[in-house]
């Protein structure tokens, strides 16, 4: 009898021994360069236009590939790229913003992890900058919203300036999106407001972002629809 269960422990031992741990997801990548909401003066001058920025970040655990995307923030175009390595170099246009993800990937398992979305400046003549178009948080484009018991929904987003000298934000809203209103004007740093809405309808936003200079950015159009 103890042979047997001794055996059978020798069996189940080398069973697990044998059975491989699924691959894990790799984990998130820290961002170093370009830093957030920055101005970026250390690009390559490849002439009147464009300049060549290098790219850095932490290595995120159980990762052996980076997908580095670079979003122009004017015009919504991106690039991307892959590397085994923690940097890379893109050629970007003078004078414009940009936002930046890298994506941890993990070949084996299939698994990707991206990390945090940091947006700046890259430099170019101007000794100013306009603000970076605001960052809607909530709600998020396309979500289904319920408002609350006075029939109102909370819109919530980021404003930054490079110059630091974020004036003020202007709040548009309609369900026409070709004729929104003007909804309201804060002052920075209010990037909230509270807005009565009809169930069933569906909206969209956009915000303009002011500085001292009388520089302006518009965000993204953005949509929602209210339960």
């Amino acid at each position: 009898m103890r042979n047997i269960l001794y055996i059978g422990l020798c069996v189940a031992l080398l069973w697990g021994c044998g059975k491989d741990d699924p691959p894990a997801a790799p984990g998130p990548v820290s961002p170093v360069f370009p830093g957030n909401n920055s101005l970026c003066i250390t690009g390559v001058s490849l002439g009147v236009t464009t300049s060549e920025v290098t790219f850095r970040w932490l290595a995120a655990s159980n990762a052996d590939r980076y997908e580095l995307v670079v979003t122009h923030l004017g015009t919504s175009n991106t690039q991307r790229q892959v590397t085994s390595g923690l940097s890379l170099a893109v050629v970007l246009q003078k004078g414009t913003p940009y936002s930046w993800q890298v994506t941890a990937i993990n070949q084996e398992s299939g698994k990707e992890t991206p990390g945090p979305v940091w947006q700046f400046f890259n430099a170019g003549a101007s000794q100013f900058y306009p603000p970076f178009p605001a960052r809607v948080l909530e709600p998020a484009s396309g979500a289904s919203v319920l408002p609350d018991s006075g029939g109102q929904i909370l819109l919530r987003w980021e404003a930054a300036d490079v110059d630091n000298d974020l004036l003020e934000s202007e709040v548009y809203l309609g369900e026409d999106p070709s004729a929104l209103s003007l909804l309201t004007t804060l002052s920075y740093p209010v990037s909230q407001f509270r807005v009565p809405v009809t169930p069933g309808g569906v909206y969209y936003w956009q915000v303009l972002s002011r500085d001292a200079q009388g520089n302006t950015s518009l965000s993204g159009l953005y949509s929602f629809r209210v339960l």
